[in-house]
């Protein structure tokens, strides 16, 4: 997974760049044999005016697909919008996949419960206080 970073009136240190990889990593790790290339467009949208403005967009290209996965978040931080943009990606990548494939891509397996819960029969009583 090759990450392209693009800035625009924002200069980003070399942590934030290591935070951004790490992020993406644990949000679209996974999906690595599928993804080639995220883009990744970093911008100070008012500048030195400060507020709720720094915006990180993601772009993902899914191989055969007419059109990429795009996430954008503006965020008075930019590491804060890096993460929401980083967790909101990995959930429409895989919502994406599995409306294309039919395959679930990292749903746990269902846990088939004994009979008499599935009746709304308890097997044990809990008491609540001492004794």
């Amino acid at each position: 997974m090759h990450i392209v970073l693009h800035t625009s009136r924002l200069t980003v240190s070399h942590s934030v760049k290591l935070h951004l990889e790490r992020r993406l990593g644990f949000a679209l790790g996974r999906f690595a044999d599928v993804i080639s290339a995220i883009d990744v467009r970093l911008e100070d949208i008012n500048g030195p005016r400060g507020g709720i403005d720094k915006m990180c967009r993601l772009r993902v290209n899914l191989p055969g697909a007419a059109t990429p996965v795009i996430v954008e978040v503006t965020d008075q931080d930019l590491r804060a919008a890096i993460d929401i943009a980083a967790d909101r990606m990995g959930r429409a990548f895989s919502r994406r996949l599995d409306r294309r494939t039919g395959r679930r891509w990292g749903r746990r397996s269902t846990v088939e419960l004994p009979e008499p819960l599935l009746h709304g029969d308890p097997l044990v009583h809990l008491k609540g206080g001492a004794g």
